[in-house]
């Protein structure tokens, strides 16, 4: 375990580094080639969504060539999907999941620098972010797809088998251990962000300055901009119009990631169950719409975006002033039908922005 404040800071410095290795890699290569106008697009199904990235070939770069390069990229999300998803069968991380309370078990390099970042995120929030939710999963019926309201008694009986200090790795023999039976790793909250991360090391690594990645609409990142432009411009979906926006912001060189309670949720004795928990306490209703987090990673934002939805305003913005590096925009519910996000950040100081609510 990483208890003192020095270690967490040089487990966020080195995610940070292992982020930024490409743009290292990259400054061999030549700046003086001129860029195609003409991006390229294309779309993969993995985890449960659908991957997207836009880029720019260099000048004399063919589409086919750089097309050949966005599909190496899509393999390895497919191959981290297959080694980190509780869903596959013969993946790591279902294999940790039936036996690491029974002794430590050996993982990839891979999957525990991802555990790893999850234990540093779950300090950095104070306990509001943690990948052992997989109970609580359970327990609120989503791994049957049918919704539950859980009693008292069941929820504090889930609550026992979840936390990240019930979780023991050790990097030098590259294991996990738990300390209970019953526990269960859940990396929805924070895989894609890395799968996204991944992929932006591998495309800056070969030569790519300008591109465009998403995970389904929850995690972006930015490298560069288009030609002639400042940044990517995104929006952030309205959080019950798909088809809207609730607001607008430009990104260049970092990642947005966007948490919120909605889609095709269960609803139980008319109260609509939201599948991203409090791990501290088990609840799962937290009174924001959605929640995005601007941050240098995908990996950070990925995990961010829901602790912020936890959080809430109040305690997001002490989050932003301790880590000025990040940056939030906070959709708070409200019981009109005006939306009004709270910007938090280094440049944004806190913009208001009234977005109305179509039903």
């Amino acid at each position: 375990m990483f208890g003192s404040d020095r270690a967490r800071t040089k487990l966020r410095a080195r995610w940070q580094r292992i982020a930024a290795c490409a743009a290292t890699l990259f400054c061999g290569v030549s700046f003086a080639a001129e860029l195609s106008s003409a991006p390229l697009t294309r779309t993969h199904a993995a985890m449960a969504t659908e991957f997207t990235i836009t880029a720019y070939p260099r000048k004399g770069e063919t589409a086919a060539h750089l097309g050949a390069l966005l599909d190496e990229v899509f393999a390895d999300v497919d191959e981290l999907e297959a080694l980190i998803s509780e869903w596959k069968p013969e993946s790591q991380t279902t294999y940790v999941n039936r036996h690491a309370a029974e002794g430590p078990v050996r993982v990839a390099p891979v999957l525990m620098t991802l555990l790893v970042a999850a234990q540093d995120l779950h300090h950095r929030s104070g306990g509001a972010f943690d990948v052992t939710v997989g109970p609580l999963s359970e327990l609120y019926g989503f791994y049957k797809k049918k919704g539950h309201l859980p009693s008292s008694e069941e929820l504090s009986a889930a609550m026992q088998k979840v936390g990240m200090d019930k979780v023991t790795l050790d990097q030098m023999a590259s294991t996990v251990a738990f300390s209970r039976p019953g526990m269960r790793l859940d990396l929805g909250g924070i895989g894609k962000g890395y799968a996204v991360d991944r992929a932006v090391a591998k495309l800056k690594a070969h030569g790519v300055t300008r591109a465009l990645l998403s995970a389904g609409t929850s995690s972006l990142y930015a490298i560069g901009a288009p030609p002639g432009e400042p940044g990517w411009t995104v929006r952030i979906r309205h959080p019950y119009n798909e088809g809207q926006a609730v607001a607008e912001l430009r990104l260049r060189d970092e990642s947005l990631s966007t948490s919120g309670c909605y889609g095709n949720l269960p609803v139980v004795d008319g109260v609509r169950i939201c599948n991203i928990f409090d791990p501290r306490t088990g609840q799962a209703r937290h009174g924001v719409a959605s929640a995005s987090a601007i941050a240098a990673t995908a990996t950070e934002t990925d995990a961010l975006g829901k602790v912020f939805l936890i959080l809430g305003v109040d305690e997001a913005r002490r989050f932003c002033e301790r880590e000025p590096s990040v940056r939030a925009v906070i959709v708070p519910e409200t019981a009109g039908d005006t939306l009004k996000p709270v910007w938090i950040g280094r440049d944004n100081s806190e913009r208001d922005q009234g977005v109305h609510h179509e039903p």
